[in-house]
């Protein structure tokens, strides 16, 4: 009888060998991934016998752990600007059908943050009766979307999410922040957004605040938190949040995560709503200035 042939098709030798930087970086990321998991069985393991329940602080301190030890190249929003960013989640009101957003998941770690900061909020406002309806938010759709262009880095995003249990607050979604965020004034209508976390290219930060205005997506007094301003910068930005009436700004100085000799700056402003456009002078006032 005739050998069968194997139809099975080769990889080329660009996809048979996925190396470079590209590979390079994937490979770090799945080092944390793997880091995790292992901290996970040692914790099972360690309590044979008794349920443990994994918290999402429990994972925040783990990949902080892992950036202090072998990922001290994974620059994530901690330490001080954690601290602003936690403020920021505090101070907004747990509004009735208001969502938070951020643009640029990378690995789930701030976005992690912010869920878990939201369902602290709840659990208070339901303890003390603070909070007495019962926000859809919970219930259906999620609390906090936060955006990532890189499919891998929102698995990864996503996977985080669920050990965390933070899944029916935080919802990763993937593409550009310029296709997305018409989608939150799709499936949540406007005037949904009472806080907006920046973390995408600093270049773009500027474009996709217009578009957010344009559509009137954010609500009064909505805070938008801008990180990365001046390293590796968004002047345009921070120009605009500065000199625009419609917005409160303030900027603070702050260090690099783990990167005590590098300083940066997060952008933090109050949307205080559309600026009342000045009245046009009339054709013939114009003339009447030139004479």
């Amino acid at each position: 009888m005739p050998a069968k042939q194997d139809n099975r098709i080769q990889p080329s030798g660009q996809l048979g060998n996925l190396g470079g930087a590209l590979s390079s970086g994937y490979r770090k990321l799945g080092m944390l991934v793997e880091h995790l998991e292992t901290r996970i069985q040692e914790v099972q393991s360690a309590n044979a016998g008794e349920p443990v329940q994994i918290s999402a602080e429990w994972v925040l301190k783990e990949m902080d752990r892992f950036a202090q030890g072998v990922g001290k190249w994974l620059k994530v929003a901690g330490d001080d600007k954690s601290e602003i960013l936690r403020h920021t989640i505090i101070s907004r009101p747990m509004t009735e059908h208001k969502t938070m957003v951020e643009f640029g998941a990378f690995v789930g770690y701030t976005s992690c943050r912010m869920g878990r900061q939201v369902e602290i909020a709840y659990a208070k406002g339901y303890e003390d009766g603070s909070i007495l309806f019962e926000d859809s938010r919970l219930q259906g759709p999620p609390r906090v979307a936060t955006f990532e262009i890189d499919p891998i880095h929102a698995c990864i995003a996503r996977h985080v999410t669920d050990i965390s249990r933070l899944s029916h607050i935080t919802e990763v979604w993937i593409g550009q922040v310029k296709d997305l965020i018409p989608r939150l004034g799709e499936e949540f209508g406007e005037l949904n957004l009472n806080m907006v976390f920046m973390d995408q290219r600093g270049t773009t930060f500027h474009e996709d605040l217009n578009q957010l205005e344009e559509l009137h997506l954010m609500f009064p007094g909505c805070r938008l938190v801008a990180d990365n301003t001046v390293k590796p910068g968004s002047p345009v930005y921070n120009w605009h949040c500065c000199f625009s009436p419609s917005y409160d700004t303030i900027f603070y100085s702050l260090h690099e995560f783990l990167e005590s000799s590098i300083e940066d700056w997060q952008c933090v402003c109050d949307w205080l709503g559309p600026a009342e456009e000045e009245g046009r002078p009339m054709p013939w006032e114009e003339w009447e200035e030139c004479e």
